[in-house]
C-alpha cells in the first residue's frame, strides 16, 4: 500500500507538528482511494489533542471525528490517514498506537527531536492487529 501526499499536505502536517511541541499533534487526511494499493490525499485537517496528558498520547474528540468524515463525504472523499506526531521519540508506532489503530487507514507518524522534525513514516495495521507495516509515501508536486 502507498500514500500520495502533495508537498502542501506535507508541509502543513510537519508544520503542525512543530507547532504542538513538545505535545503530540494529531489529524486527519482526507482523499480517495484511486486502487486496491494507493490512497491519493486532498486536505489535512489539524485536530485539537484533547487528552490532558499531550505528550505521549492524543485522542481526538469524537465530534472532531464526525466533522471530518461529514466535510470528506461532501466533498466525495474519505479520511485516509490519521496523523500525530512522536515527540522526542521515533516515528516508529508505539504498542498504544497498535492497541488504538484500525486497519485499513494509513498512520503518519512524526519525530520531533527538539522541536525539530526528524523523520516521519506511514503505516498499515495488519487486519489481525498483530503489527504496522510501513508503506511508501509518495510525494507529489501537484495532486
Amino acid at each position: 500500500m502507498s500514500i500520495a501526499i502533495s508537498r502542501l499536505i506535507e508541509a502543513q502536517f510537519l508544520a503542525h507538528a512543530k507547532t504542538c511541541y513538545p505535545h503530540e499533534c494529531c489529524g486527519f487526511i482526507t482523499g480517495t482511494q484511486e486502487e486496491t494499493t494507493l490512497s491519493k490525499a486532498c486536505y489535512y485537517l489539524p485536530c485539537h489533542n484533547s487528552l490532558v496528558e499531550k505528550r505521549r498520547r492524543f485522542l481526538i474528540d469524537p465530534q472532531q471525528y464526525q466533522d471530518a468524515e461529514d466535510k470528506a463525504d461532501e466533498q466525495g472523499l474519505r479520511i485516509i490517514s490519521i496523523v500525530h506526531s512522536h515527540p522526542d521519540h521515533s516515528h516508529d508506532p508505539s504498542d498504544f498506537d497498535r492497541s488504538h489503530a484500525w486497519p485499513g487507514l494509513s498512520y503518519i507518524i512524526i519525530s520531533i527531536l527538539e522541536g525539530q522534525v526528524s523523520s516521519y513514516r506511514s503505516w498499515q495495521l495488519r487486519q489481525d492487529h498483530s503489527q504496522f507495516d510501513g508503506e511508501d509515501i509518495l510525494i507529489e508536486s501537484q495532486l
